[in-house]
């Protein structure tokens, strides 16, 4: 063996054992908690949220539109939730507060946008759609739930109030529960958003909307695919089941189904659990395709490795802590620490090089539920990749050894 050669082995093995020391690491992660006049905040978190503003602020929607068919919507609406989910928890005079109600309601001007609307159709049966619709009622809503009563403006209760009766009557208009997103185009997790507004919205005002809610869940529970759950996508108009359920929109529709009706959402998460769930090399993951249905991918999917969804998985770190499987929740946040290359920069904390928004964005918002408590978990759950990666460095530190004897 050439010098050349054995130490380019030498520098391969030491890489090995680098990355695999790296990866560990990075499984016991905690994020780092802050006081804010008394009360303990999510630092991490915190600065996610400041490299989202920063590229927010310069375009990051547009560039995401570029990219995602609903890129901008989503992003800004993210975005708010996250600022959302934190201001509750902060003292209300504290700057941190007043930024997270400043930049909750600057994205929420952008999802009022022409920018925002200019994707989807104003001629729809709901106009715009049951994406834009859902997604900026549902955003406007937790705003103002956020809120202390007298600083909650007249012209957002309007705009909320008007766009939860577009809601509720486009919902009993056909024999399908789903509302069209695109003309001749339904996805139910779209049509779960805007149903979660009216929830909001029964909380926040005198009851209203609690009987359409309950036909509504009615309705949805007699159009499940084959495995009891909510389809993917359904025929518009009839709401039959054109694609089954994917992890990716599962992930996400069950966190707000929670909101709708916490014990019907129960029966369908133990559902997705069972099929959705995997582990890879002993870690936890969330498949694109259902447990024994082809693999599948597309733009919603994002990159699916080895059956395992990313989409699936960054949005399935918030849906086990919101039913409670804390350790499921703590090795996907783990594992997305670990392998989603995360950095502390002038600018916050982002991952992949900063260079995908919205997956930070998802990142974030997952974070964001209890911001204030540190996740809790088996202590057993890196078990199996520890010792993988015992036995791999083993076999490197092996390599090395004979490496030097030649």
């Amino acid at each position: 063996m050439t010098l050349l050669l054995r130490r380019l082995f030498q520098l391969l093995l030491t890489g090995i054992l680098l990355i695999l020391a790296y990866l560990n690491f990075q499984l016991y992660y905690q994020p780092q908690l802050e006081l804010v006049a008394g009360r303990p905040v999510n630092r991490d978190l915190v600065q996610q949220l400041r490299f989202l503003r920063t590229a927010l602020h310069h375009g990051a929607g547009e560039q995401m539109q570029e990219l995602y068919p609903e890129g901008f919507v989503y992003l800004n609406a993210l975005y708010a939730l996250t600022w959302l989910e934190i201001l509750p928890q902060l003292p209300p005079a504290s700057p941190l507060a007043q930024e997270a109600r400043t930049e909750a309601r600057w994205a929420i001007r952008e999802l009022q946008s022409p920018a925002a609307t200019r994707t989807f159709d104003q001629n729809l049966p709901l106009p715009y759609g049951a994406f834009y619709q859902g997604w900026s009622a549902y955003v406007l809503g937790r705003y103002l739930a956020a809120l202390p009563p007298a600083r909650r403006d007249s012209a957002d209760w309007r705009q909320f109030r008007r766009q939860c009766a577009l809601i509720a009557q486009a919902l009993p208009a056909g024999a399908s529960p789903y509302p069209e997103s695109y003309a001749g185009a339904a996805w139910p997790a779209d049509a779960v958003m805007g149903v979660a507004a009216l929830a909001w919205h029964d909380q926040l005002q005198p009851p209203r909307y609690r009987p359409l809610i309950r036909q509504w869940v009615g309705a949805v529970d007699v159009r499940l695919d084959a495995n009891g759950l909510i389809p993917h996508q359904v025929r518009a108009g009839t709401g039959a089941v054109l694609e089954p359920a994917r992890g990716s929109s599962q992930s996400q529709l069950l966190n707000f189904l929670f909101e709708i009706d916490s014990t019907y959402a129960r029966q369908h998460f133990r559902r997705y659990r069972a099929l959705f769930l995997t582990s890879r090399l002993g870690l936890p993951g969330v498949r694109e395709a259902a447990l024994g249905a082809l693999p599948t991918q597309d733009v919603d999917s994002g990159p699916v490795i080895w059956e395992v969804g990313g989409a699936a998985s960054l949005v399935g770190r918030r849906t086990m802590q919101r039913f409670g499987d804390s350790t499921t929740a703590l090795g996907l946040r783990n594992s997305i620490e670990a392998f989603g290359l995360p950095w502390h920069g002038a600018e916050g904390k982002y991952y992949l090089a900063g260079q995908l928004p919205m997956a930070d964005a998802f990142i974030a918002w997952g974070n964001s539920l209890d911001p204030h408590r540190l996740l809790t978990g088996s202590a057993f759950w890196r078990t199996s990749f520890q010792l993988l990666s015992a036995l791999v460095a083993l076999l490197a530190t092996g390599g090395l050894w004979l490496l030097r004897r030649w």
